[in-house]
């Protein structure tokens, strides 16, 4: 996108306010007058409002996996590393509140904007916070117990956190939840992750 970066950075600002609301009630005349610019303008670089819901979508995600590049490590088993992330995911609530917002909105909103399907694009980045967990966690088989197999057992392990993931968002779009039970949440997750280690591993 060439624009200016204060510019840039005002129509960000805007659009993830506004479609915090929810795609339906965003209302890109009012993200123009909040960021100082033409409608005209924004529909030159981003095509469309599902365009720039696309693009800001994306954009939280990078902002995210960079947060995940800071935390996840090498040197890690893989259960370490998905505890790591898995409390990354809800911290993003206390330090990122607009993009965490936006997120949830984003994700309950997906079949709508989306009825044929998510971009290509958005699918792989969907999935690549758990593929850099992956990637980086050792992969030490000795690690697990003797008998296990160990693609299963992996596979139980991020089939378990995916599922805790995806049970915080019975808060819905409700931001101040999320802020409210943080530390329940987290109890809950160590919780399941001693419970895998005492299964899986030696």
């Amino acid at each position: 996108m060439m624009m200016g970066e204060k510019k840039r950075e005002r129509v960000i600002d805007a659009a993830l306010k506004e479609f915090s609301k929810g795609y339906m009630a965003a209302n890109t005349d009012v993200i123009v007058k909040e960021a100082g610019i033409s409608k005209g303008l924004l529909f030159h670089y981003f095509g469309s409002k599902r365009g720039l819901f696309l693009f800001l979508i994306k954009y939280a995600l990078d902002i995210f996996f960079a947060e995940y590049e800071k935390v996840i490590s090498e040197g890690h088993d893989l259960l370490e590393n998905i505890r790591l992330g898995s409390k990354l995911k809800m911290d993003m609530s206390l330090r990122y509140p607009l993009l965490f917002g936006f997120l949830v909105k984003a994700y309950l909103a997906m079949k709508d904007v989306f009825p044929e399907g998510l971009p290509g694009d958005l699918l792989n980045l969907a999935d690549m916070g758990m593929q850099q967990i992956c990637q980086r966690s050792n992969n030490d088989k000795t690690l697990f117990k003797e008998g296990i197999d160990t693609e299963r057992a992996q596979n139980i392990i991020i089939w378990t956190m995916n599922g805790f993931i995806d049970s915080l968002f019975r808060y819905g779009d409700d931001v101040e939840a999320y802020k409210a039970h943080y530390d329940e949440n987290v109890k809950e997750l160590e919780a399941y992750l001693q419970t895998l280690r005492k299964i899986l591993y030696r």
